[in-house]
């Protein structure tokens, strides 16, 4: 069976949403037309892909995104308090407040680019840029303050947020706090990552309780912490099997489904829903492995590791891949889940500390893109092995100073380990930096003039 045109759903969405005007209705309420595009988007989406027996993966994650608006439209509806977080904080320790609803703040912006609209998020960086904030800024941070601009998210009762994985994201707390007045919390995540390190910001943790009960108005549950901790380690559990099950030659799956995996973890961390997306992304690919299915029609040929940041504007462009190239995307940074241990749930100091050691060791992005650029490096030298890869892709976000800066010894290390490396600069959440037709131009020159000649004479 063909696969859904992901694109032309979403246009398709956009023109009917126009012609039904500006507001419309989601759980009894007026929502701003942002939110009514991407929840029709998810409700279209499961309809689409329900039809199509390849896509377990793809359906629990779409209809993930959708239970996580129900659950945010219903706070409002009930005056619920709601906490804010940022991509580097993993939102289990504000899970621990029974009732209390966690936004992460780039919430809308991935949504519009992965079930939306991306015209919206552009309108959101462009009035972030028009209110002052700098054009260097990452496009995700500039459009979360483009989000709060618009007053598209629920009021907060507070912000809980790392100071990870970059600057930008500092910029836009900054920018986030003076713009709701509301109390903020940053934590203070350490260059490295050792035992030591990981005390330090557990002991941070422990102290942020307080600040959370005392502006929220709920009192923290050890108990219901602990239920979260365990919720979170059944979700990292299913995604350390289905990292291993993505190593099968041929890759099982579609490339696309590991660039959505760090949104599932910064959405749904300590969620049973979590836990159902991550048991479908493993079974989805254990079940194919089972009937000796591939990914790509007629065969797979060439392997890569995608390093830095996916193509979030557009996610066909994984589908072309695979469809004209026969090339697929078995790992890739967002999708990586470091084997570090899972959290311990014996005591409130293991809790604190298992849920340090995450936050520093495990979360993609946060993981590598803070510390020595060894950690940068020796992750994706890890995955070309481990995947067994031709070759692999830097695509450099614009935004990711932290990773461009080390490009050269990047590519020097990629050399040495003789992997070739494609290197191009893109925007993974404005097409109008880098159009998709151009990095589709890129990678099929360097498959054709590098990696195919080498396979040839090998």
């Amino acid at each position: 069976m063909s696969r859904p045109s992901w694109n032309r759903w979403v246009s398709d969405l956009d023109a009917e949403i126009n012609r039904k005007g500006e507001n419309t209705v989601i759980l009894g309420k007026e929502r701003q037309k942002d939110w009514e595009v991407v929840y029709e988007g998810a409700t279209g989406l499961i309809d689409l892909y329900q039809e199509d027996p390849e896509s377990k993966g793809m359906n629990a994650i779409v209809g993930g995104f959708r239970v996580l608006m129900d659950g945010m439209f219903a706070a409002i509806d009930e005056g619920r308090p709601v906490v804010w977080h940022n991509c580097g904080c993993s939102p289990e320790l504000i899970r621990g407040l029974e009732g209390v609803q966690t936004v992460p703040i780039e919430l809308l912006t991935v949504l519009q680019n992965l079930v939306g609209e991306v015209d919206y998020t552009i309108a959101l960086i462009d009035e972030a840029e028009a209110h002052g904030v700098a054009p260097e800024v990452c496009s995700i941070d500039k459009a979360a303050v483009g989000t709060v601009l618009n007053d598209l998210y629920p009021e907060p009762a507070c912000m809980l947020y790392h100071n990870t994985p970059c600057d930008s994201q500092i910029a836009a707390i900054k920018s986030l706090t003076e713009l709701t007045r509301k109390p903020m919390r940053l934590m203070d995540v350490p260059y490295l990552s050792g035992d030591r390190e990981v005390q330090y910001l557990a002991k941070q943790l422990r102290e942020a309780i307080p600040f959370l009960e005392e502006h929220t108005g709920i009192k923290f549950s050890w108990e219901i912490f602990r239920e979260v901790c365990e919720e979170s380690n059944r979700t990292a559990e299913y995604l350390r099997d289905w990292n291993e099950l993505r190593r099968h030659t041929p890759c099982p799956q579609v490339s696309k489904l590991v660039a959505l995996n760090t949104a599932l973890l910064v959405a749904f961390s300590g969620d049973p829903e979590g836990t159902a997306i991550a048991k479908a992304f493993r079974d989805e690919a254990k079940e194919r492995i089972e009937r000796g299915e591939s990914t790509v029609e007629g065969g797979e040929l060439y392997r890569a590791i995608w390093y830095q940041d996916p193509v979030w504007f557009d996610l066909q462009f994984y589908d072309w891949m695979e469809s004209e190239l026969k090339l697929v995307i078995p790992m890739d940074l967002f999708g990586y889940y470091a084997p570090e241990a899972l959290i311990d749930t014996s005591t409130p100091e293991s809790m604190l500390e298992g849920l340090a050691r995450k936050d520093l060791r495990v979360l993609p992005m946060s993981r590598q893109f803070k510390g020595p650029i060894d950690y940068f490096i020796d992750d994706y030298l890890r995955l070309c092995a481990d995947y067994q890869v031709d070759f692999g892709i830097f695509a450099g976000h614009v935004a990711c100073k932290h990773g461009l800066g080390g490009i050269g010894l990047f590519r020097e290390a990629s050399r040495e380990a003789d992997i070739p490396l494609l290197y191009f600069e893109f925007d993974m959440f404005d097409p109008r930096v880098t159009p998709v037709e151009t990095i589709q131009d890129d990678i099929t020159h360097f498959i054709e003039d590098v990696v195919r000649p080498r396979k040839e004479a090998a």
